[in-house]
């Protein structure tokens, strides 16, 4: 399977007053696209260089600090038209460009900050699933449904208010109530997210592509990036974020064990379970496990119909990974072949 990662969007902040960001709205408000907030806090986004790939969240508050939030796409800022699928690696020279395109348009702006004011506020992590069908993509869609739940983690609506969402280069898919094309896991400073990319390009975009792709993405925010990245300046924050993507994700995946080599049909796994050197009684308990998984909804609900602790789920779904597959099982009716190894390998 191909897969493709890097960083989709971030964003940076920075303190503005109240009278700036007052003018802002006056001398923009061509490109003023939408308001929303409270009677005392008004978040305003200004699209004028959304082509470009930089969406402006202006937050005008009367009893707090207001701020200038840069919502960016570098893969679309560096180009300098909107692309979709194009993922971002925080090289040198890709930084300087996209430094000096942030600062283009703050001087446009005329902001009396500069670009090294700015902190970063957020980064998604993200990998581009190229999937043979779109059939495939609903498959992994339910497969990651399946998903372990974490603490202090709920699953998300899709739907928002608003102004409410940080991201607005690209937004992640909202879906219809049974949110049949995306599911999204987050936490205070995380959130996770999978969602079939053609249909959000088509829904949002009106934007149609010939592959079939899913997309994830852990966006970390806040407090959780100085722990990822250290607390230097934004560029060297990217960097290592870039450089450590791929042990970030894997780490997430591995919690919310969708880490497996395979999801094969509930027959072979029946089969590679028989054929193992397990005893009795450890296969007894995975083809437990396998039945649970195919009646429940989660990884969670499963170990807690089977009454068994979390330690000991943890080492029965350690005779899976030595069998090489997934407590989770495809459908009787798909005839696709799901390897899940590409999530390490880099494949």
């Amino acid at each position: 399977m191909k897969i493709e990662r890097g960083i989709h969007t971030f964003s940076l902040t920075a303190p503005c007053s109240y009278h700036i960001i007052q003018e802002l709205r006056e001398t923009q408000s061509h490109y003023v696209r939408k308001m929303s907030g409270t009677r005392l806090t008004k978040i305003i986004s200004l699209n004028k260089y959304k082509p470009q790939g930089v969406e402006i969240l202006l937050t005008q508050s009367i009893d707090h600090r207001s701020w200038i939030r840069l919502i960016i796409n570098p893969s679309s800022l560096c180009s300098g038209r909107y692309e979709p699928l194009a993922l971002f690696q925080a090289e040198h020279a890709d930084l300087k460009l996209v430094q000096k395109r942030l600062k283009e348009i703050i001087k446009e702006l005329e902001l009396p900050m500069k670009i090294k004011d700015f902190k970063l506020n957020r980064v998604d992590l993200t990998r581009n699933l190229y999937c043979k069908s779109s059939k495939e993509v609903r498959v992994r869609l339910d497969i990651f449904r399946k998903s372990e739940q974490l603490p202090h983690y709920k699953e998300k609506n899709p739907r928002r208010k608003s102004g409410e969402r940080d991201e607005a280069v690209d937004q992640s898919l909202y879906a219809n109530k049974k949110n049949q094309h995306s599911w999204t896991t987050c936490a205070k400073n995380c959130e996770f997210s999978v969602y079939d990319k053609g249909y959000e390009l088509k829904k949002q975009h009106g934007i149609t592509i010939l592959s079939s792709i899913l997309r994830l993405e852990l966006r970390i925010s806040r407090q959780r990036l100085q722990k990822l990245a250290g607390k230097g300046n934004w560029e060297d924050q990217l960097r290592q974020l870039s450089k450590d993507q791929d042990e970030i994700v894997n780490r997430f995946l591995h919690r919310l064990h969708q880490d497996f080599p395979q999801v094969v049909h509930k027959e072979e796994a029946f089969k590679r379970i028989e054929e193992s050197s397990f005893q009795k009684r450890t296969k007894d308990k995975m083809r437990e496990l396998v039945k649970k998984m195919s009646s429940c909804g989660s990884f969670t609900a499963a170990r807690r119909k089977m009454g068994i602790s979390k330690k000991s789920f943890i080492q029965l779904l350690g005779k899976f990974e030595k069998i090489k597959i997934s407590p989770i099982t495809l459908p009787q009716k798909a005839e696709i072949k799901i390897l899940l190894t590409g999530y390490q390998s880099g494949v």
